[in-house]
């Protein structure tokens, strides 16, 4: 089992320094819930993946497909809990992105349960490096479809999250008619090779990215070539995410520097910050943690992700994350 590290409960960041804003992410709402057919059965609460006996897996497009899952310590089986899918690297698998994002050390994230599904060859879909024939959006598609007949889930709250190749597959999602039963999108560090110009993609989403300056793996400014195939500069990606969801006049607020980071949203209508960017100045490939204590910071040569500590983006993502549902979010 991964060594699991508790944060405080409430997460502070630095509007001007290196903690401030506190954010407070609210449950989605108890009275509003779509109950799935998986209520009523009974799991133990923790971090559960696959095992010899089959456990946690499924079979999508004749193969089979694994998944781990943080089940919230109350877990009650009639109470209706919303879903985070989050998405590992490349190279990496479920107990990395378990121990990057740390939902489970967040008391908002005790109202989702959360389900981190395994790359076919520890990649998804969308990079020239991924396995062909691999269809990680119909894996995502039958995993939803699995999960919601074995736990008690609030269909109308369904999110994905995902970092580096995992954040481009979250993207890639968005994108897709598989995306529709997701209320909203995180992403940090994302690799966006299946999203290379404004058109490339017809779907109105909530919208969450965070990128550093100092990221060379997936640089912030694009790549004409790389690893796993050409790579949006980061910034004018953004700007179409903010005119696919508020149309050709779509106006970015810009806050400036926050003090090693600024945030770039669009708003339009009844969807507030719906398009929201975290861009930090001296921050590596990373999923941004004020404590530096997730996964990231604690690799070899990590100064980048490790000493950088102005956002919890965590908290960012569940706050952001709370703010919408199937019916308040935009779709198409």
């Amino acid at each position: 089992m991964p060594l699991i590290h508790f944060k405080t409960i409430s997460c502070v960041l630095l509007a001007l320094g290196a903690a401030a804003v506190a954010h407070h992410a609210s449950p989605p709402s108890l009275d509003k819930r779509a109950a799935s057919s998986g209520c009523g059965k009974a799991h133990t609460p923790g971090y559960h993946y696959h095992d010899s006996n089959g456990n946690f897996s499924v079979v999508s497009g004749d193969v089979e497909r694994y998944y781990a899952v943080q089940v919230p310590e109350a877990y009650d089986a009639d109470h209706s809990y919303a879903l985070i899918f989050d998405y590992h690297g490349n190279s990496d698998n479920s107990t990395i992105q378990y121990n990057n994002s740390q939902y489970f050390n967040y008391a908002a994230a005790q109202q989702y349960l959360i389900v981190y599904p395994q790359g076919y060859n520890r990649s998804f879909q969308g990079p020239t490096y991924a396995v062909p024939g691999i269809d990680d959006l119909q894996f995502t598609t039958d995993l939803l479809a699995h999960i919601e007949s074995d736990y008690c889930i609030d269909s109308d709250h369904v999110y994905a999250s995902g970092k580096s190749n995992g954040g481009g597959f979250v993207d890639t999602l968005a994108c897709s008619d598989h995306g529709d039963s997701f209320a909203a999108f995180a992403m940090a560090s994302a690799a966006l090779y299946t999203d290379l110009n404004r058109t490339a993609c017809n779907k109105k989403r909530a919208i969450l990215e965070s990128h550093g300056d100092k990221d060379t793996k997936i640089p912030y400014v694009g790549k004409k070539s790389s690893h796993g195939g050409p790579l949006p500069n980061v910034g004018e990606w953004v700007t179409w995410w903010g005119e696919r969801n508020c149309g050709d006049d779509a106006n970015a607020d810009a806050t400036g520097d926050l003090g090693g980071y600024n945030m770039t949203s669009y708003s339009c209508g009844n969807y507030e910050n719906v398009t929201q960017h975290y861009h930090f100045a001296q921050l590596g490939h990373c999923w941004p943690d004020a404590q530096g204590d997730n996964y990231d910071a604690g690799k070899l040569n990590s100064q980048f992700c490790s000493e950088v500590r102005v956002v919890d983006y965590t908290s960012v993502v569940l706050d952001f994350f709370a703010k919408w549902d199937l019916g308040s979010a935009p779709g198409n």
